[in-house]
This record gives structure tokens, C-alpha cells and sequence, in this order.
């Protein structure tokens, strides 16, 4: 069986699995040279048939991610386009009138320098507003039809988070390390930022948890926005610049706590102590004056603290000490090694790419495990 998985958020991708095998996975960005590229991955597509010796008409199926994508990312390709002068002014006269004051604010009018018609390929009938993730997803469906000349029964869509939790299982040596437990922690995704499945000894996965609260991801972001780097981008040079840092200086102290008035855990759930509005006036307001370092450190220690906290609550629940962690917040590798230096955890594993470009992966490997396709 010939499955065409395709993610088409930002960073995407296509990949070809033929009888559960992995024979090539591509990201947009490769082929476009636009770092994080958003929308319909045409050219990977393209050169993985070509790759493969295949034609449309060769596709058995084809999988996808995320069903909840808004009309305005797709519209502005918003990950791809955006410098950081954009993003202070997302901020600034998007997500301020939205958040803080209410009112409703039009996205794409905002940004109408970055709309290109000639790159949205979808049907502008299907959509009402440019918040319709409804109409969006009809839109979408009705192009890969379209595009590849196929039914509309030959498509299947996948949860954001079930995506990174099967690709993250599909690929790891330690599937067969049963009992075993899987995480994943994001910005966001169809509603969610984090999720935990256990895999029992027989192989079959089970979700038994999932959050909208763990904003973990979207914080560390609106800091490196903060900093004056770009979101969704640079967090990798916040996490390199916590180490310019004193833990003993007071001023850590004081940010640190900033931080630890937010978000915090209860048992093996994210609980909220005092919820910001928004992440980015929240804390330019609390942390006015503060130094990069204090900052970039008073977050990532946040990070690691939170998160080691969670897996150890995790592990007294269950019992279990070999974890897999995928999504974009598994790639903050500083935590994961506080985390593998854990008491009575064994084994952790993070998938190469554990972000949004492996969701095309991801999304073949649900269609699979519901046939318990090996």
C-alpha cells in the first residue's frame, strides 16, 4: 500500500510510507530555500514521486494533519514570511485589541502586504473569514482532490498531537521497552499543547491525558519575541543565551518567581495560578529592564523545572521509566538531559525533528495503527 502523507501548517512536508516503510520524507523549506515554509507542500510531493518512480494515479492514500488551521496563516504564510518587525506588530495591533481590549481586529488587513493570491491555491468559496478552520479544512481537501486527481474518501485527517505522539513511538528504539510512555509538548495544535499515551505490553497505545494549559511552548516563544529575536525560530539562541547567567544573582530570583506565579503542576496536570491575557504584554510588563541573560535564563530554568517536575509525577502514577517526547518543546535539549538525569527514569527519546515537519510522518502512522499495521 502506497500512502502519501502530507503536513501543510508551517514547516511542510511530505512524505511516501509503501507497506509501513519510511522511503522518503521531505521538508518544503529544502526545496523553497524559505526557511519554515507554510502551505501546500508542492515541490516535495513532486520530487518524491519523482524519487520514487510514481505517479498520482500510484497513491493508495493520502494522510494529513491538523484539522483546525485558520484561513489567515494560510493567506499571510505567516511562518515563513514574517520578519520580527511583523511579529511586534501581531502583537501589537492584533493580538492587543483581541486579548487585552476585546475588540476584533482583521488579521489579513494587518498584513495585506503579505497576501499573495497566487500562493493560496484553495477556494476562497468554501471559506467564510479568515478565521473558518471549518471551511479552511474543506478548502484543503478539496485541493489535494483536485491536485491529485483522487476521491475524497481516499483522504484521511489526524490529530495534531497524535501525529507527533505516533511518529515520535514509529521511530523510537525503545518500542519494544514495554510498558512505555509517550509525551508531547508543543505551542499548539488542534486545540492542544500537550498530551501523554502509555503503550502496554501488548503494543497497543492509549492516550490517558491531554492539556490546553500547557503553554509552555507559546511562553518560551513570546520570550525570544521579547528579546528581540525571531519566534518559532531563534529559541534555540535564548536557550544558548541562559547560559551567559548567575543562578546565585538576585535579579534570576526575582524574574524566576515571575515566571513561577504563572503556570505550575498538580499531580500529572497543568494547572494555572494567575492566567496572563497574553504572554508577551504579561511579561514585557513584569520583566521591563531586565537583562537578556536574566531573562533567557529565568525561562529556560522555568522550563526544565516544570518539566522535570511533570515526568517525575508522571513516573510515582505509573510506574513506567522509559519515555518518548516529541513536539517542537522536545527539541529544547538542555531539558531533556535534566530530565534523563531523573531519578528511576531509564531511557528517553526524541525523535530527529520532533516539530511540525514530521507530521506528515506522524499522520501515515495513525492511518496505520488503526489497522494495527506493523
Amino acid at each position: 500500500m502506497k500512502i502519501l502523507g502530507i503536513h501543510d501548517g508551517h514547516n511542510s512536508s511530505a512524505c511516501l510510507i509503501v507497506n509501513g516503510e519510511l522511503i522518503t520524507a521531505i521538508g518544503e523549506e529544502r526545496l523553497t530555500r524559505n526557511k519554515h515554509q507554510y502551505g501546500f507542500p508542492f515541490k516535495s510531493i513532486e520530487k518524491i514521486l519523482k524519487i520514487s518512480n510514481l505517479t498520482y494515479k500510484n497513491i493508495d492514500k493520502v494522510c494529513m494533519s491538523t484539522k483546525t488551521l485558520p484561513p489567515r496563516y494560510f493567506l499571510t504564510q505567516r511562518n515563513s514570511n514574517f520578519s520580527i518587525k511583523d511579529y511586534w506588530t501581531e502583537q501589537k495591533e492584533y493580538w492587543y485589541p483581541t486579548l487585552i481590549e476585546g475588540k476584533k481586529a482583521c488579521y489579513t488587513k494587518i498584513f495585506n502586504h503579505h497576501l499573495n493570491k497566487d500562493k493560496f491555491p484553495y477556494d476562497m468559496k468554501l471559506i467564510k473569514d479568515e478565521d473558518d478552520h471549518e471551511g479552511m479544512w474543506n478548502a484543503r481537501k478539496k485541493h489535494v482532490c483536485d491536485y491529485l486527481n483522487i476521491r475524497e474518501d481516499k483522504i484521511d485527517i489526524h490529530d495534531h498531537h497524535k501525529c507527533h505522539a505516533a511518529y515520535g513511538y514509529c521511530t523510537s528504539p525503545l518500542y519494544k521497552k514495554r510498558p512505555l510512555l509517550v509525551f508531547t509538548i508543543d505551542g499548539g495544535g488542534d486545540n492542544t499543547n500537550a498530551t501523554i499515551s502509555i503503550c502496554d505490553i501488548k503494543g497497543e497505545i492509549s492516550e490517558i491525558s491531554r492539556s490546553s494549559n500547557c503553554n509552555i511552548g507559546r511562553l518560551y516563544r513570546a520570550m525570544t519575541l521579547l528579546l528581540g529575536m525571531r519566534p518559532s525560530d531563534h529559541e534555540f539562541k535564548v536557550m544558548g543565551l541562559a547560559g551567559y547567567a548567575l543562578e546565585k544573582n538576585e535579579y534570576y530570583k526575582k524574574s524566576f518567581k515571575i515566571f513561577q506565579k504563572t503556570l505550575g503542576i498538580k499531580g500529572i496536570k497543568f494547572k494555572y495560578i494567575n492566567k496572563p491575557k497574553d504572554n508577551y504584554f504579561y511579561f514585557k510588563n513584569k520583566l521591563n529592564g531586565e537583562r537578556f541573560d536574566t531573562i533567557s535564563y529565568s525561562i529556560q530554568k522555568y522550563l526544565e523545572e516544570i518539566l522535570v517536575k511533570w515526568f517525575k509525577n508522571i513516573y510515582k502514577k505509573y510506574k513506567i521509566k522509559n519515555f518518548v517526547f516529541s513536539g517542537g518543546v522536545a527539541q529544547n535539549v538542555k531539558a531533556t538531559k535534566k530530565i534523563l538525569e531523573t531519578k528511576n527514569i531509564s531511557s528517553i527519546y526524541v525523535p530527529p525533528g520532533p516539530g511540525d515537519e514530521s507530521l506528515c510522518i506522524g499522520a501515515v502512522y495513525c492511518y496505520l495503527a488503526k489497522f494495527k499495521h506493523q
